[in-house]
């Protein structure tokens, strides 16, 4: 598909490897019974989105998971957008250009 076509080897062990700390973030801390996971290559852009029911991304705390994941957008031209909903939980966005 276009995931396997569009995007490049480097950006897609960057993403493997975002997706495996968000994920192990959620696991180890959120205390969340659902998470949902989407990855979308369009509009030369690939972005990630992992969102959950959990605690929410708590105002202080250990940062470096994160700040890790931010820093693997920004050295990729991207971004990482975190943001707590008004239902509750968590979502995570990481998206990159793919040119």
């Amino acid at each position: 598909g276009r995931l396997d076509n569009d995007v490049p080897a480097q950006v897609a062990e960057h993403l493997l490897a975002v997706l495996r700390e968000a994920l192990s973030n959620l696991v180890r801390h959120a205390k969340a019974t659902r998470a949902d996971v989407a990855v979308h290559a369009a509009d030369g852009r690939l972005t990630l989105v992992v969102e959950d029911n959990g605690v929410g991304i708590p105002a202080e705390g250990r940062r470096s998971g994160l700040r890790n994941l931010a820093d693997r957008a920004e050295r990729l031209g991207g971004a990482l957008t975190l943001t707590s909903p008004q239902a509750g939980g968590a979502r995570l966005e990481w998206s990159v250009p793919l040119g």
